[in-house]
């Protein structure tokens, strides 16, 4: 039978037809493309978290791999946040009982971190014996490479924090040698 389109009863079934036909062929495309859109922005999301945690990208190994590689990372941070923290809060008690006792503020803290060197100290700015210069040799004496120095003057006194590493990494340096020469520099002068 062939359909006519003199009728409008007969057009509607026909117009109705071709329209489920035509959106039929179309709705199995949305969800490829959706689902395209979906890994696409996961291997974006992986490739950031890669970068933020300095790791090597995720597409050079497994994802579980990637996925523990991450989370171990994150862990690690974690603790070194806590370690950091809590050498804060020491370093304040200190300051903090030196200061009740009227003793005056002169603080020397060598720490290893990572197998790298952290040199904290609060002087005197009327300590002419510890000077910057004379701070950064001690420490290169020591067998450390200086990787970044701050010093910063409030008041009378000077904070200053460096950061160090071993000239070689197989001989590495000697913290109690340059933490004994610091207190000298520090407190005999």
């Amino acid at each position: 039978m062939i359909p006519t389109l003199n009728s409008t009863t007969d057009a509607q079934p026909h117009l109705t037809q071709i329209q489920m036909t035509g959106s039929s062929s179309s709705v199995p495309r949305k969800p490829a493309a959706s689902e395209r859109q979906r890994r696409d922005r996961m291997k974006h999301l992986y490739s950031t978290l890669a970068s933020f945690l300095h790791l090597q990208p995720y597409e050079r190994m497994p994802l579980p791999e990637f996925l523990d590689r991450a989370a171990n990372a994150l862990i690690q941070r974690k603790e070194k946040v806590e370690r950091l923290k809590a050498r804060k809060e020491e370093l304040e008690n200190e300051l903090r009982c030196a200061s009740n006792n009227g003793q005056s503020l002169q603080l020397v803290r060598v720490t290893e971190i990572d197998s790298k060197l952290e040199v904290n100290l609060i002087i005197s700015a009327n300590n002419k014996k510890a000077e910057a210069f004379r701070v950064l040799s001690v420490i290169e004496q020591g067998g450390a490479e200086i990787t970044n120095s701050s010093f910063c003057t409030v008041g009378q006194l000077i904070y200053c924090t460096i950061h160090a590493q071993a000239f070689q990494a197989r001989v590495g340096f000697d913290v109690a040698l340059i933490e004994s020469r610091l207190l000298e520099l520090v407190y005999l002068s």
